[in-house]
């Protein structure tokens, strides 16, 4: 029977190593090429999830009506007072521009709105708002403030700021929407209004793509030079530092070329993808390096001393990457066509780092003096007597530890209960970002921006037009004004009381709905007057459909919840069957998704655990040591879920991706540590002789490894995204409790569970 060892050292040669470089670097040529081409997206549509019905609804709602955040809210302030002469011509010249340019569908001004009046010698149009004239703007401005349609859309109860409203052509692209961005805003420079406060989904999605362009660069750096500095510590020579970067490096080169390749941009989540597999995959060249330089300390020469390595550690190393593979993997069970691409590549970038560290890293090996991976320094390693100290305690203390962790357990379990599901729409921008304080200037002085979208169907045979349909419409408009606190609301009820005003020559005490059906059903055919464009967004051609808008307040997607719950009951109650009316839009399907896919993210969590249990049963076949792999990575997840309860951080995607992510990498050292103690039993040691080789073995690499990961995750704190801030501290702090279970847990279950073998 051939010696493995012999087989591995056939291949070690060094003509061997330099096809293998070669080859490795012709590929990486080709994935620095194609890095030209590499795009970065933020598309939050792309977040809802494929096969939905709510989905499905929304986008026929949408093909009827059109969109609900193609559009961009400009808020202009005076201080003293918006109605003045100056300020509306200016205001009138932007909006006239702005409906000049390309890729707008209409803007909509104050200024540029004007009132049907029906009277027996014709259909008269006047002006809102005649802004040219100073005795004019004092009777249109009484007259605005008589109108609600008009005045809750457009102004603040104090008059002091007002809205234009522009709405570009639907589904634009990321190009188009940055070049319409860059020309709305040379038209507020050119008319002298460069102040005024912009939101909307074509601004948001500039702002975020260059900041994560920002972002991506600074993590990248700032984790190559931590990892650098714990590399030191480590093997504190420069191979030592140059080697492993090098080789996890190429790794992410390959993993953003095949990307660019596929023409996947770089997302949110994605933009994550080269700082963790920096840190992921600098695990197992850690404690590929260590065993490795071992071997050369006890005198093995270099052929060997890499055989032995990859005899050792090569099985442990395939069962590291393919748990953290796993990890990511199952990010893929919630159907959001991002998460998926995320846990698919991150889980793809991992085993292309295994790939290297079997090839790139063994030639380099062969082609290096070890003498050069040997610390420059001859001083004595702290680990060699603070590892045996802490064994020793360890030991000494296995009850005490095994009390405190399973307090950890019931304390973690207890605050975890009182973790909410929740989201905000701009949650992941901080207090003093631009673009938060512009959002929340819009929320405190119109009543927020967030949309509301109510869909319309009315039964075979009736019409929205029909005033008893109208009645009921406008019941839960009311509670939708008053219960929901949504401002700016049209719907047909506001278009028909608008028609009933016309006809009685602008009457502000006749905008209500007509008392005679016969009198509404008139008013309906001439409801044309309003303007094709309004009268088209609001009700079908077949007057079956319509819709009810508006904006209100983000107070997040668990009060929303309840609210919707409620609206969902008044509805039920005060509506027929012949009736439907139910909520549907961007927001709506945001929240929703938000809920339904943290329980799929934490069933996929399940699933990780479920699945790395299986390849634990089958590289040791006993049981008890599946516990000891699952235990010490289980409790700091726990931990982590009684950290989010007790601080009050929510459950969201963001926060629920953490958990998988967490319990894929933490357990990379628990299989290196098991594999080595597996092979010490074989060896014949007794269970407690066994463990100490292994700790004091494996101990260092363990360490590094953990100090790596925490330096890694930590730079993301940093990050001006919230979501991206609380993935870099929950898992920095999950991390960190799985390496004190490593070290300390871990020895106390194989005491506690082995001591009979």
């Amino acid at each position: 029977m051939i010696d493995p060892h012999a087989r591995i050292e056939r291949l070690l040669s060094p003509r061997n190593a330099w096809t293998v470089l070669i080859l490795l670097a012709a590929i990486s040529l080709l994935a620095a090429v194609s890095l030209r081409d590499v795009r970065v997206d933020y598309d939050f549509e792309k977040f809802f999830p494929n096969n939905d019905p709510e989905l499905d609804r929304y986008l026929a709602f949408r093909e009827r009506f059109g969109h609900d955040n193609d559009f961009l809210l400009f808020g202009i302030e005076r201080r003293e007072g918006v109605f003045d002469r100056e300020l509306l011509t200016r205001v009138d010249t932007l909006a006239g521009r702005l409906a000049r340019l390309p890729r707008v569908a209409k803007v909509l001004s104050p200024t540029r709105l004007s009132e049907p009046l029906i009277t027996p010698v014709g259909v008269f149009e006047t002006p809102y708002l005649r802004f040219w004239n100073d005795t004019l703007i004092a009777i249109d401005s009484a007259r605005i403030w008589n109108d609600p349609r008009i005045k809750d859309y457009f102004f603040t109860d104090d008059a002091k700021a007002m809205l234009v409203v522009l709405n570009a052509e639907p589904n634009l692209s990321k190009a188009k929407c940055d070049t319409l961005l860059k020309q709305v805003r040379a038209t507020l420079d050119g008319n002298g209004m460069s102040d005024v406060r912009i939101v909307g989904r074509i601004v948001g999605q500039d702002h975020y793509i260059a900041t994560m362009v920002k972002e991506t660069l600074f993590f990248i750096t700032a984790s190559i030079l931590l990892l650098a500095v714990f590399l030191w510590i480590g093997f504190r020579s420069r191979l030592g530092v140059v080697v492993p970067i090098a080789v996890v490096g190429l790794a992410i080169l390959w993993q953003i070329g095949l990307m660019t390749a596929l023409g996947k941009p770089i997302g949110i989540l994605t933009m994550l993808l080269p700082t963790i597999l920096f840190v992921v995959g600098m695990s197992d060249v850690v404690h590929i390096l260590e065993c490795y330089l071992d071997e050369i300390r006890a005198g093995v020469p270099r052929i060997k001393a890499i055989a032995h390595t990859y005899a050792e550690v090569g099985l442990p190393t395939l069962l590291t990457a393919i748990t953290s593979a796993i990890g990511f993997a199952t990010l893929g069970t919630a159907n959001i066509p991002p998460l998926q691409e995320f846990g698919l590549y991150t889980a793809m970038g991992v085993l292309l780092t295994f790939v290297l560290a079997f090839t790139m890293l063994p030639a380099l090996l062969v082609l290096t003096d070890p003498r050069k991976l040997l610390p420059a320094s001859t001083a004595a390693s702290p680990w060699t007597t603070r590892l045996p100290k802490l064994f020793r305690w360890t030991i000494h203390n296995r009850r005490r530890i095994l009390l405190f962790f399973s307090g950890i357990v019931v304390l973690g379990a207890f605050s975890a209960s009182r973790i909410k599901v929740n989201n905000y729409l701009l949650e992941d921008l901080p207090k003093n970002d631009p673009m938060k304080q512009g959002f929340t200037w819009f929320e405190e002085r119109f009543g927020g921006v967030r949309p509301f979208e109510l869909e319309i169907q009315v039964a075979e045979g009736h019409s929205v037009w029909d005033l008893e349909v109208l009645r009921r419409i406008e019941r839960v408009q009311h509670y939708v004004d008053t219960g929901y606190n949504v401002s700016g609301i049209i719907s047909p009820v506001t278009l028909m009381c608008s028609m009933n005003k016309a006809f009685n020559g602008g009457d502000r005490s006749f905008y209500r709905l007509p008392d005679d059906p016969a009198e509404c059903a008139r008013m309906a055919k001439r409801m044309k007057l309003l303007g094709k464009d309004l009268l088209g967004g609001m009700v079908s051609p077949d007057a079956r459909s319509a819709r009810l808008s508006g904006r209100l307040v983000d107070e997040g997607g668990h009060v929303h919840k309840g609210k919707n719950t409620a609206l969902d009951e008044f509805i039920s109650a005060n509506v027929g069957s012949d009736l439907e009316i139910r909520q549907t839009g961007m927001a709506y399907l945001i929240d929703r998704n938000n809920a339904t896919l943290s329980g799929q993210l934490m069933r996929g969590m399940g699933l990780a655990v479920l699945l790395t249990a299986l390849i634990m049963l089958w590289f040791f076949r006993d049981w008890r040591m599946v516990f000891v792999a699952l235990i010490p990575n289980l409790v700091p997840l726990v931990f982590i879920a009684g950290v989010m309860g007790l601080v009050g951080i929510d459950l969201k995607v963001s926060t629920a991706i953490i958990f998988s992510i967490a319990f894929g990498i933490a357990e990379d050292d628990t299989i290196h540590m098991l594999a080595a103690l597996r092979q010490h039993l074989r060896q014949g040691l007794s269970p407690v002789y066994a463990l100490k080789r292994t700790y004091l073995r494996t101990g260092k690499a363990v360490t590094v490894t953990s100090l790596m990961l925490l330096s890694g995750f930590i730079t993301l704190i940093f990050s001006d995204f919230a979501s991206v801030y609380y993935m870099g501290v929950l898992i920095t702090l999950t991390l960190a409790f799985a390496f004190l279970a490593e070290l300390l847990l871990l020895p106390a279950l194989v005491i506690a569970l082995m001591r009979g073998k």
